[in-house]
């Protein structure tokens, strides 16, 4: 019996290679399981996968060769379990002051990213981790704290009034829950998260970036130390750098997200859950090509290079090499 499956983040391992986290339909409650992709069209068996039971991986990243570490995929669960996978074999680490059964309690890890020749991680809570020779190790006091003292609710001898009740829940929205973290090095670090939070890491210390929204953001890609781009809630894209500050582009998608962002081929593209866009000027443009259309479901953009752009839906897959999309159909999802 064929299971549909449904993916969940991807990410570019070289031309060549992508990587892509999955879970299958109908999975029971409670229940958690991965199955990981590592698609290869140059590759007899394509679709190679390897399972990761008993563990829900949220995202996925490169780390690339350096003189004294080998290539490897790494995925992360919420959690905070972390698996680092090459030809050699698999290791596995703990963020041991992750996820809500952690002594800290802060609640989930949502993303890996590679920054420079550093793993890091954000979640939620303000929630940021980065791994050294010592291993995982939070990074993140300064924006603990700022989320713990806006969850304080003021100590009265009275009962709390409605008002105070609904001011707290408008600061919950505020909270520096952490969607997506990215960075030109270790000492040019963005985090984005909700309710508008946008935060910078010079190496030492974090402050806030000061934009004109309170949108929910999704995501960033850092081309360079000067190009920055922070998309999410409303098609909301955002440009600039810490130094020089953000300019709002506009919301392009009300009541939408993107979940997305991609600099390629001198093009920025934005994925969205009703298909893929690009950037043009002060309007966005559906990309249409074959399976990509308005109702795709675009999931992830990523590239290794400035040669070929992997693209992730909810069901397949599409390679593009700047003139042709080429699309990838999962064989579990052929009706999909």
């Amino acid at each position: 019996m064929v299971v549909p499956i449904k993916f969940v983040n991807a990410c570019a391992a070289s031309d060549d290679i992508f990587i892509i986290a999955t879970i299958p339909d109908g999975l029971p409650a409670g229940a958690e399981f991965t199955r990981l992709y590592y698609l290869n069209p140059s590759t007899e068996d394509v679709w190679h996968y390897r399972d990761w039971s008993n563990h829900q991986v949220v995202s996925v990243c490169l780390r690339r060769e350096q003189s004294s570490v080998k290539r490897a995929g790494c995925a992360l669960t919420g959690d905070g379990d972390v698996e680092l996978a090459n030809s050699v074999g698999q290791t596995y680490e703990k963020i041991a002051d992750a996820g809500l059964a952690s002594e800290r309690a802060l609640g989930d890890v949502t993303r890996i990213r590679e920054i420079g020749s550093t793993l890091f991680v954000c979640g939620g809570s303000g929630q940021v981790y980065r791994r050294d020779d010592t291993g995982w190790t939070p990074i993140d006091d300064e924006l603990v704290a700022t989320g713990k003292n806006a969850l304080e609710l003021p100590q009265l001898n009275a009962p709390i009034s409605n008002e105070t009740l609904r001011q707290f829940t408008q600061t919950l929205r505020h909270l520096p829950n952490f969607n997506d973290i990215g960075g030109s090095d270790e000492t040019d670090v963005y985090v984005c998260g909700n309710g508008g939070n946008l935060f910078y890491y010079d190496g030492t210390s974090w402050r806030k970036i000061e934009i004109d929204t309170d949108a929910i953001l999704t995501a960033i890609h850092c081309v360079s130390s000067d190009e920055v781009w922070v998309v999410g809630q409303d098609g909301t894209v955002l440009f600039g750098n810490a130094r020089t500050g953000f300019r709002n582009l506009g919301e392009f998608f009300p009541g939408g997200y993107i979940w997305s962002v991609r600099h390629f081929g001198g093009r920025v593209y934005l994925g969205t859950l009703h298909g893929l866009y690009t950037l043009d000027g002060s309007n966005v443009r559906l990309v249409s090509s074959g399976k990509l259309d308005g109702r795709a479901q675009i999931i992830a953009l990523d590239s290794f290079s400035d040669t070929i752009l992997w693209i992730a839906t909810d069901r397949h897959a599409i390679r593009y090499d700047g003139s042709t999309f080429t699309f990838f159909e999962h064989p579990d999802n052929v009706n999909y």
